[in-house]
């Protein structure tokens, strides 16, 4: 955590005069820490990105009276974000709810505002380490109503903000003011540096969504009835990358504008459908489901559709349980893919070939052991067919049990094996037992 109030920590240089900036306060019109800032020499007024959030790795500047923003990093999402939401700025009440649990005599704000879900999610994910290293403050969480369920037990208060996704970036100096007037009243108040990706043995996802994850422990025993879900979304969809990339003049320009979509929504239902029936002819007890936003229909009767067009509590929170009850979830890199890799016992992603320089970024990992953790988390081209993801999930569905004997505690634990050099056998001898079929597709394990 970092002091915000009365006078931030906060470390910029004039652009022009490369002299250290004298910090005047602190600026939250959103989803943006910042620090007010004015150049000794040349008396240019800046705001400053503290290092909180994406500020935390690449702050930037931005000048108030012209709106030029400074990006040392190269980070362009970055700085357009920045630079849009300062031109556009607004200053519009919007509904901000508060609820207080005990008086804030030591407060830490953890703002989790931002326009993207995953982004959003991530950072709320930073609270459990306050609330377990640092029990003697008080965590104030600030929200989007969307999240406010998965909120943790032992914060100090919630300032629950209701307002779109989408606006999630808006610079809205009537919010600004808000805060300003809240913290104001407090003698101090800290920020959490707020983590885009916080490390794995920071948080548990039970403690947010109160779901218990899949246990990979018992996969074998559940394996006789295998949990496959097929993580659903519409605006970046499992198949080619442009199908009609190749089309020149008005007529096909007309056609990928409005065909393009439902195309591909057809083509990925298709592929869906294929898999699962691929992975069917496997394991002919395979529970198979469908999850996300989308309109629900023209799936092959037997696979569970649980799509849905709007999204509530109560949903998210049913379709984290179908998560933790699977013991694949597949899907296309995204935020999308954040709860659903949190629950499941492994993962099979599609990743668009703009989107290897993130990879990981979308998936919760647990702590655990390195080796057995990354053969559970599979990575492929996105336009994978449906039968080189059906091999692929149904290896791991055959091989998982017997690669924990490779890797995972106690199996390769000296003094464990010590007292009882022949426990991995007995462990191996009880897995094919259960599970006969397994015996010839595992043999080189």
């Amino acid at each position: 955590m970092i002091r915000l109030h009365p006078i931030p920590d906060a470390d910029h240089t004039c652009p022009y005069c490369k002299v250290s900036i004298e910090v005047k306060g602190w600026y939250i019109p959103g989803m943006r820490n910042l620090a007010d800032l004015e150049c000794p020499q040349c008396e240019r007024a800046f705001y400053g990105d503290l290092p909180a959030g994406h500020g935390l790795y690449y702050p930037m500047l931005i000048e108030q009276a012209t709106c030029i923003v400074h990006d040392q990093h190269g980070v362009t999402w970055f700085a357009n974000s920045l630079r849009d939401s300062y031109g556009n700025r607004v200053n519009s009440p919007v509904e901000f709810i508060v609820e207080e649990f005990r008086p804030l005599k030591q407060p830490i704000l953890l703002n989790c505002l931002d326009k993207l879900y995953g982004h959003c999610l991530l950072k709320l994910l930073n609270a459990q380490y306050y609330l377990d290293h640092h029990p003697n403050f008080d965590l104030v969480i600030l929200v989007p109503r969307f999240l406010r369920w998965m909120v943790p037990d032992g914060v100090a208060a919630v300032w629950m903000v209701d307002f779109p996704l989408r606006k999630g970036a808006q610079w809205n100096d009537w919010l600004a003011a808000e805060m300003k007037r809240r913290i104001e009243l407090l003698k101090m108040c800290w920020l959490s540096v707020a983590f885009s990706h916080p490390h794995p043995e920071d948080f548990d996802i039970e403690r947010f969504t109160e779901v218990h994850p899949f246990s990979v422990d018992e996969w074998d025993k559940r394996l006789e009835r295998p949990s496959v879900t097929f993580i659903w979304r519409e605006d970046r969809v499992w198949g080619m990358s442009n199908p009609y990339e190749h089309l020149q003049g008005l007529t096909q320009r007309l056609k990928h504008r409005f065909g393009r979509v439902r195309d591909q929504l057809d083509e990925q239902k298709q592929r869906v459908v294929v898999l699962a029936n691929a992975l069917r002819e496997a394991f002919p007890e395979i529970d198979f489901a469908v999850v996300g936003l989308g309109r629900p229909g023209g799936l092959t009767p037997w696979i569970t559709d649980m799509r849905t067009t709007k999204i509530n509590e109560r949903i998210e929170r049913a379709w984290c349980e179908r998560y933790a009850q699977s013991h694949i979830v597949i899907g296309v890199h995204g935020s999308n893919m954040l709860l659903p890799s949190a629950h499941a016992g492994a993962v099979v992603e599609l990743v668009p070939k703009e989107r290897w320089g993130n990879l990981i970024q979308d998936i919760l990992i647990p702590a655990g052991d390195i080796q057995e953790t990354m053969f559970r988390h599979v990575f492929l081209p996105l336009n994978s067919s449906p039968s080189v993801v059906a091999r692929g999930s149904a290896s791991l569905l055959r091989y998982v049990p017997f690669v924990q004997l490779n890797f995972k505690r106690p199996w390769n634990d000296h003094k464990v094996i010590q007292s009882d050099p022949w426990l991995i056998v007995k462990r191996r001898r009880e897995i094919v037992k259960r599970l006969p079929g397994l015996l010839r597709s595992a043999g080189s394990h």
